[in-house]
């Protein structure tokens, strides 16, 4: 009778904090949904990344198209990984424009050239795999930039 008369006098300060437990779970359900949506956005942008690169077997032009890809790409690139996963995107495009303008002269250097850019390639495929965080928010380097 007395534990009766006490969650009757206690009703509503137990439903609220229910409620408060129940919508903080959902948002943690909300923050693991959106999580993994940034991840399989990523592994999307990686797949397309292999696709296109599996193009490149050493002729300028091939190189000339993954470039152009790697470039209209450039702002999924920029806000799917963090300020220190995107050398590994960069390093591969200066590897393609620096390519363009070399001259090989027998398939063993095609053949090294073909290995460097596979390297490089996995390098971007491993931080895009392994990413962990949400999307990067640049306004610190927005506030950079204007005060130069």
């Amino acid at each position: 009778m007395i534990l009766l008369k006490f969650l009757q006098n206690n009703a509503e300060w137990m439903c609220a904090i229910a409620i408060t437990i129940f919508a903080a779970v959902q948002c943690y359900l909300a923050y693991q949904q959106n999580m993994q949506n940034i991840r399989l956005k990523r592994l999307a942008l990686a797949n397309e990344l292999d696709i296109v690169c599996n193009k490149f077997l050493g002729e300028k032009q091939e190189a000339r198209e993954v470039s152009n890809w790697l470039m209209s790409n450039a702002s999924n690139f920029l806000f799917l990984l963090n300020s220190k996963d995107r050398s590994k995107y960069a390093n591969l495009c200066a590897f393609l424009y620096n390519y363009q303008s070399v001259v090989l002269k027998n398939p063993t250097e095609v053949a090294e050239v073909i290995k460097q850019f596979n390297n490089l390639l996995y390098e971007l495929d491993l931080v895009l795999g392994n990413a962990t965080y949400g999307l990067v928010n640049e306004k610190e380097e927005v506030k950079r930039l204007d005060s130069k």
